[in-house]
């Protein structure tokens, strides 16, 4: 069963993150969860992921109720 929640990759700028929650909710939580340490905090990314793929697009393991999600700070 896949997680609600899923924050499986980040880096200094980057984030990415696998949820079938609302998007407010995504943002709260990878704020919560993984702080930046800055002033800035994490927002959606606007522009598609490295590979070219849209932002948010389906997961590919659970894309009926789950989407991956690219944010940045």
């Amino acid at each position: 069963m896949a997680k609600d929640f899923d924050i499986y990759s980040w880096g200094l700028c980057y984030a990415s993150v696998c949820s079938s929650l609302p998007i407010e909710e995504i943002t709260e939580r990878v704020n919560r969860e993984l702080p930046t340490g800055i002033k800035n905090k994490w927002k959606l990314h606007d522009e598609p992921f490295k590979t070219g793929e849209a932002n948010p697009h389906p997961c590919e393991a659970n894309p009926e109720t789950h989407k991956h999600y690219l944010f940045s700070c």
